[in-house]
């Protein structure tokens, strides 16, 4: 049996009676997910579909709910969370062998610390990237196959400009550094505290050898929580200021053991 769970969308379905969650949701991942049952039956029939509402929580796609319109603010997701968990765990103690988690960031910090609960051998994918790569990457996962990125469009590394502006804003922060300073700011962060520093899914930066992750380097040297800016930005602000980003390999955490 597979898990999947899907972010509820902004994008709904505006019936005025209750839907299943699987309908009512109409954003592209959802869309693709249809698709796939309505093409593949057979093969969908050992999945598992939940969605991560910011109003309801982790509910199983067929669970009815009425039109509504929330997002998933820091502080709901900090709400959420224990019931979130809760309901995770009870989850991944029905022996699955595959999960998919299509959420963005904003919606991962209500299951952060998700992966404790994730038994040995669980295959795990975590959908990233732009939408399109998105859409890819969860339809390769339903139709059990590996997703092969367009090279084109996936670089393994973005260099900084030789002369870079040296100033950008984050989220309002207005930030006035050089390269150099970036990684002295790096260098003392990981000496006083680098929790999180390792924790990538994507896109990191070479510290003295030690890949770091960009978002955890663009909070350090903005004083602000990653919450409060996306991983695009956070790159586009490192880069701004002289420093390269690397992408992870085949674009994996490398914190998380899949297969």
């Amino acid at each position: 049996m597979r898990l999947l769970i899907l972010k509820c969308s902004a994008r709904k379905r505006g019936d005025a009676e209750p839907l299943p969650a699987v309908e009512r949701y109409d954003g592209p991942l959802w869309r693709v997910l249809r698709s796939y049952q309505h093409e593949q039956p057979i093969f969908a029939a050992d999945l598992d579909v939940y969605g991560l509402s910011a109003e309801y929580g982790l509910i199983p796609g067929a669970t009815p709910i009425p039109d509504y319109e929330r997002t998933m603010a820091p502080e709901r997701a900090d709400e959420l969370r224990p019931q979130i968990l809760a309901a995770f765990q009870g989850l991944m103690g029905r022996g699955y062998e595959q999960l998919c988690l299509g959420v963005s960031d904003r919606y991962l910090r209500a299951m952060a610390g998700w992966e404790a609960y994730v038994p040995e051998g669980v295959g795990v994918t975590l959908t990233d990237g732009m939408m399109g790569e998105k859409l890819g990457q969860l339809r390769a996962w339903l139709e059990g196959r590996a997703w092969v990125p367009p090279s084109a469009s996936r670089p393994e590394r973005i260099v900084a400009p030789e002369t870079p502006r040296g100033e950008v804003v984050l989220s309002g922060v207005q930030l006035r550094l050089s390269r150099e300073e970036v990684l002295e700011r790096a260098r003392a962060a990981l000496v006083s505290d680098g929790a999180g520093a390792g924790r990538y899914r994507d896109w990191y930066v070479v510290v003295d050898g030690r890949p770091v992750s960009a978002k955890w380097l663009a909070g350090v040297i903005s004083g602000l929580p990653t919450t409060k800016f996306d991983a695009a930005n956070a790159r586009r602000a490192l880069l701004a200021l002289g420093v390269d980003v690397e992408r992870a390999v085949e674009g994996l955490p490398a914190a998380i053991s899949r297969r």
